[in-house]
């Protein structure tokens, strides 16, 4: 036998090579294969969804049963790592009207300002939250809520026998029976109107603003005419739940039909309006019909004041 035939290799051996080079070319073949494109949860073109498990580089394919259990798990573990959280929780605050910054009265009265206070301090009497109801009275009528408003004539008729001086003595006692929980605002009026504080809105009625109130009412002086429908409708938009209403409008002076009609529409909150009528004569020859409809339309009370011979 020559040298050269022992040299040749045995035909098993070549075989494993063969094989061994076929195997890498596949292996070689599925590395440089590209993944589907898309991020975890994506949908690619052949309706797989793909899965990024916590902790994994690799991918799978589940159905949206198995897909939906996966999402509840990671906002399970989202929700107890913000519960693990060092964090400090504020107390819930009162809600605040919107549109008003916190130096600005809301349409209720407070600023967000008392309010934050009262309920920092745990008294939301203060704040007008809270607060037992309040009975107030006016020449007889009575009115019983936590929210006010007086409409108060000063036409220059209100001169004659001192009425404007009567009135304003009423009114400023009647600010007396409301405590700090309540609120208030005061209108008078002639061919115009004016607000103690404008803006639509209701003050709460603390010792110092109902004094702030008096030195308003005790300024106050007749004269004019006498227009009864837009400080009515002013007075409706504050939102009291009553509204005391003193004049001495006689019948020409309205309110007219038309304008009772508009009153009772505007109303749409219930609030009652007590009316209170000076007159110089008896009570069947200087009553107003449209007045007293006024008060009867509108859950209120009606009162005649004759005030002839009065100093």
């Amino acid at each position: 036998m020559s040298r050269t035939e022992n040299r040749k290799l045995p035909a098993w051996i070549g075989s494993i090579l063969f094989h061994a080079v076929v195997l890498l070319l596949v292996l070689l073949w599925f590395s440089l294969t590209p993944e589907p494109s898309g991020v975890p949860g994506d949908r690619v073109a052949d309706g797989t969804i793909l899965l990024q498990a916590s902790g994994s580089t690799g991918r799978q394919t589940d159905s949206p049963a198995n897909t939906q259990s996966a999402e509840s798990e990671l906002v399970a573990a989202e929700l107890a790592a913000f519960a693990n959280a060092n964090l400090h929780v504020l107390p819930s605050a009162p809600v605040i009207t919107p549109g008003y910054n916190q130096n600005v009265q809301t349409s209720g009265g407070a600023s967000a300002t008392d309010i934050a206070k009262a309920f920092q301090q745990g008294n939301l009497n203060n704040a007008g939250m809270g607060a037992g109801e309040a009975t107030v009275q006016v020449f007889g009528p009575t009115g019983k809520g936590t929210k006010f408003m007086f409409v108060f004539d000063r036409s220059d008729s209100m001169n004659e026998n001192g009425r404007i001086r009567m009135a304003k003595a009423e009114l400023i006692r009647s600010l007396e029976s409301l405590k700090d929980g309540h609120q208030f605002n005061i209108i008078f009026y002639n061919h115009n109107y004016q607000i103690w504080r404008p803006g639509r809105r209701l003050i709460f009625a603390s010792e110092a603003e109902k004094r702030a109130a008096e030195r308003f009412i005790e300024d106050i002086t007749a004269f004019g005419g006498t227009h009864h429908f837009q400080p009515l409708k002013e007075a409706i938009d504050h939102r009291p739940d009553v509204i005391f209403f003193l004049t001495d409008g006689e019948l020409q002076d309205g309110p007219t039909l038309a304008e009772l009609a508009a009153i009772e529409r505007t109303n749409n909150r219930g609030t009652q309006i007590n009316v209170i009528q000076f007159g110089s004569g008896g009570y069947t020859d200087s009553e107003s019909p449209a007045l007293r409809q006024l008060a009867e339309q509108n859950h209120g009370q009606y009162q005649y004041v004759n005030v002839a011979g009065t100093p």
